[in-house]
């Protein structure tokens, strides 16, 4: 296993397999950590994508990335402190 198929197995892992059932959660502080992870595992897929020369997917998971963040900061901004 090289670092390649560790990066995409992150990226599975944090993007999909822990975000998926944080984000549909009612509490708020679970789903800051789904958007968290989201965060992560898109960051990883763009590590495998930059590397395998997949440029237009990069621009996908930028998206997630800025719906993530976005969606954190009105997190923080309605609870103040998490």
């Amino acid at each position: 296993m090289n670092m390649i198929d560790f990066f995409q197995l992150i990226s599975v892992f944090f993007g999909t397999l822990i975000a998926a059932p944080l984000i549909v959660s009612k509490k708020i502080k679970k789903r800051f950590i789904g958007l968290l992870a989201i965060t992560i595992g898109c960051f990883f897929a763009i590590i495998v994508q930059i590397y395998l020369g997949l440029y237009y997917f990069v621009f996908a998971n930028v998206f997630w990335i800025l719906n993530a963040l976005n969606g954190m900061k009105k997190i923080s901004k309605r609870k103040g402190r998490i």
